[in-house]
């Protein structure tokens, strides 16, 4: 299995002086961080799950409003975040609070105001969906590989507050002429946005499980990388599959995908499956972050 030592890095100290001089970088997210470790544990406390929601006043009463304008009937609505936890369970409310999390980090209209910021949330929070789906599949953490979908194109995020106008061209270019991001990003920059995002995440004490992934979502299928890497990578190319309207033919029989679906033991049955699951789930989503 692949290991944090054995990952990829363009050098810690070409990166961290890189994210040490970007001026509106997003702080780690505490909470949030805490709340993975938490949902990483097999017998979380769901009275510590609360206590942690609470010390965020407004992402409560956000999450709580989501709930119930969503999930419960007008007259049984829950009156706190520890109803609201209780009644839904744990793992609703976690991946409702990562996403709100993430996409307050990716609310960057502000400073840098050229960058299709919206392209990015959409495109991670789907693949978030179909990443959290695929290990339903596979009988892996669905919480854990949701939020490396959620989190694994962090490093655009900050090479777009880091170069503004500049890092808006080049990243408009290649989604205009298919050409390869990360090519672009490491003869600009001299590293790519895998290799920033996954040092920003390491910085922050993301776990293993979702700093991988954001370093490695752009590698070919091979032997013995981490299960959460290849999930991520093709949950990765299904959400540019699903942004791209009118795109025919079968998604498995593209060849990175098929490769990808032999490293992780897919058919292409059980890929159609996905694919339909993730769709219908995607539409559910949009309603609830949309409440």
């Amino acid at each position: 299995m692949q290991t944090l030592c054995e990952a990829k890095s363009a050098g810690y100290e070409a990166l961290d002086a890189y994210l040490d001089g970007i001026k509106h970088l997003p702080p780690p997210p505490t909470i949030m961080i805490q709340l993975i470790n938490l949902f990483r544990q097999q017998n979380a406390d769901l009275d510590e799950i609360v206590e942690l929601l609470r010390r965020d006043p407004a992402l409560s009463a956000e999450v709580l409003r989501r709930c119930n304008n969503t999930f419960m009937d007008e007259d049984e609505g829950a009156r706190d975040i520890n109803e609201a936890v209780f009644c839904l369970g744990f793992h609703e409310v976690y991946q409702m609070t990562v996403s709100l999390f993430t996409m307050r980090m990716l609310n960057i209209e502000k400073d840098a105001p050229r960058f299709p910021a919206e392209l990015l949330r959409r495109h991670s929070s789907i693949t978030a969906i179909a990443a959290g789906e695929l290990a339903l599949d596979l009988d892996r953490s669905e919480g854990l590989a949701f939020t490396a979908g959620l989190l694994h194109d962090i490093g655009k995020l900050a090479f777009a507050l880091a170069e503004g106008d500049i890092y808006a061209n080049i990243f408009r270019e290649c989604e205009r002429t298919g050409a390869s991001l990360s090519e672009a990003e490491i003869k600009q920059y001299g590293f790519d946005h895998s290799q920033l995002g996954g040092r920003l995440l390491q910085r922050w004490g993301v776990p293993e499980e979702i700093v991988l992934p954001a370093l490695g979502h752009n590698d070919p299928a091979q032997p013995g990388v981490q299960i959460y890497v290849a999930i991520t990578n093709l949950s990765s190319r299904l959400a540019n599959r699903i942004a791209q309207k009118g795109v025919s033919g079968v998604f498995s029989e593209t060849p990175e995908v098929k490769e990808l679906m032999e490293s992780l033991g897919l058919n292409d049955k059980q890929a159609l499956e996905w694919e339909s699951a993730v769709r219908k789930k995607t539409r559910e989503m949009a309603v609830l972050m949309a409440v």
